[in-house]
């Protein structure tokens, strides 16, 4: 469907809200470019399909007034609701720029400040979300809004909802949200509360670290029952066995970082940080730590309770949809382990059947996407140019985040003043041992010469020109006390 053939091009909804043009299309709505009539501004209007059920219909009326309940610089703020016919629509603020997406696929991997600045709004968002009860359910980079101007929205609570109520579709049965980012528990209980938005942004916090989702599979519900079944590894271990561009990113990524992510990806959610607000305290505090070069932080590395991927990771078949393929595919990895890391036995690896089908992922519906940008070619599954059982993991020092040019730079800089030092000593102990020496020559030399004045001068002593014995030894005690 194109611009030109889309028949609410040029409509005007209520008399208001004149479509300019149309910006994407998701599973349960279509997001338009509007001009509102009343008051001169851009905005964007989802727009809901037509033939959704009543349930559907329902839970898009329930966006928005859960978005329009809250108030936060980083979240996409709702300006109005309303009919047209049977279709309801939301007017938005519209926010022209690009999507987290953009980024990822231009930039990834990022580096460790450049992903928490991005993430830190995200976060925030989150916070103020959950602080009223609400739960986003569907946090992607496609629902991260970047504004022209740097500014970052968290846009779509169109699935959230107040915490306790059941989050799967009575009447189709179909997980909601995208699969890539779905945490546990939306799969084996169909529930989710604070820690589900957790877990996904831990998600978006790995793929912007590394330029890859952590699990892949010919299916979605393949992906889906890999996050029941698999932990996710820490950003530097799964960088440690790229590419030589990776690896050197990976070198990068301190050990609480790896824990922060650890922590927010745990399969169990009792592990993870409780709310937005405790994930946001735990960013900042790693985002100081990066940025004033501390080379460690026990505290922090201490949220890697999840211990790493273990040497041989088998993927046990699991029951697709209807047409779906199964995975048996047998990976052998033997990771490094950071010193200081937790090692706790490894989760069991037996899945639960799944019992609903998993929705393929929606288009995104952020009204930012006003160009689709292509999908990188190159798939997110990782290289197999070797055997598993051939490849050599990489040794990982002591202290990795020594090789961070902050602290490069710190130690060329002491190296520097050490050697400086050192030179000065060695002059001075050279000067002075120099002085000592010519010192001593210079007395030696005057003893000497008056010694020898003396002995070719003896009339000066008294003593007798014509030789004796005695006269001698006069002579020679005379001298004796001359000198």
């Amino acid at each position: 469907m194109t611009m030109s053939t889309d028949p609410l091009v040029g409509h005007i909804l209520e008399g208001r809200y004149e479509i300019v043009s149309k910006i994407a299309r998701g599973g349960m709505a279509t997001v338009y470019r509007a001009q509102d009539l009343c008051l001169p501004r851009i905005v964007a209007v989802k727009v809901m399909h037509e033939g959704l059920d009543a349930e559907l219909a329902e839970r898009f009326d329930s966006e928005a007034k859960a978005a329009a309940r809250l108030i936060n610089p980083h979240v996409v703020s709702v300006f109005d609701q309303g009919m047209d016919g049977d279709r309801p629509f939301i007017v938005m603020e519209y926010v022209p720029g690009c999507t987290l997406r953009h980024i990822i696929t231009q930039e990834a991997p990022l580096t460790p400040v450049r992903a928490l600045d991005l993430l830190e709004p995200v976060v925030s968002a989150l916070a103020s979300a959950h602080e009223d009860g609400l739960v986003h359910r569907d946090v992607k980079p496609e629902n991260v809004l970047i504004s022209d101007r740097g500014h970052i929205k968290v846009a779509d609570f169109g699935l959230a909802r107040a915490v306790g109520n059941h989050t799967m579709s009575a009447t189709s049965g179909q997980l909601i949200g995208t699969v890539s980012y779905i945490p546990p528990e939306r799969v084996t209980r169909g529930s989710s509360d604070e820690r589900s938005d957790i877990y996904s942004a831990g998600i978006v916090l790995f793929e912007m670290l590394t330029g890859h989702k952590p699990h892949t599979g010919d299916s979605p519900i393949q992906v889906a029952w890999a996050h029941v079944n698999k932990d996710v590894p820490a950003p530097s271990h799964y960088l440690a066995h790229g590419t030589r561009a990776e690896r050197d990113i990976a070198w990068l990524i301190p050990g609480y970082l790896d824990g922060l992510v650890r922590a927010c990806t745990s399969r169990d959610p009792a592990k993870r940080p409780e709310n937005g607000r405790a994930l946001l305290d735990l960013l900042r505090r790693v985002r100081h730590a990066l940025t004033t070069g501390q080379m460690d932080d026990p505290a922090l590395r201490a949220l890697q309770t999840t211990a790493p991927q273990p040497d041989v990771v088998i993927t046990n078949p699991v029951t697709s949809a209807p047409g779906g393929s199964t995975d048996r595919s047998t990976r052998r990895r033997s990771e490094p382990v950071r010193p200081g890391t937790a090692s706790i036995p490894p989760w069991s690896r037996t899945p639960v059947s799944p019992h609903t089908p998993v929705s393929s992922p929606d288009a995104p519906l952020s009204p930012m996407d006003r160009q689709r940008i292509p999908a990188r070619p190159t798939s997110h599954s990782r290289p197999r140019s070797q055997s598993a059982t051939s490849r050599t993991p990489r040794a990982i020092s002591r202290s990795r985040l020594a090789q961070d040019a902050v602290h490069r730079r710190r130690r060329g800089v002491i190296a520097a003043l050490f050697i400086v030092v050192v030179a000065v000593l060695c002059a001075y102990l050279v000067f002075h041992f120099t002085s000592s020496r010519y010192s001593a020559s210079e007395l030696h030399s005057t003893n000497v010469v008056t010694t020898r004045a003396v002995q070719m001068h003896p009339g000066d002593t008294g003593l007798a020109e014509r030789p004796s014995v005695h006269g001698e030894s006069s002579g020679m005690h005379t001298v004796s006390q001359h000198i």
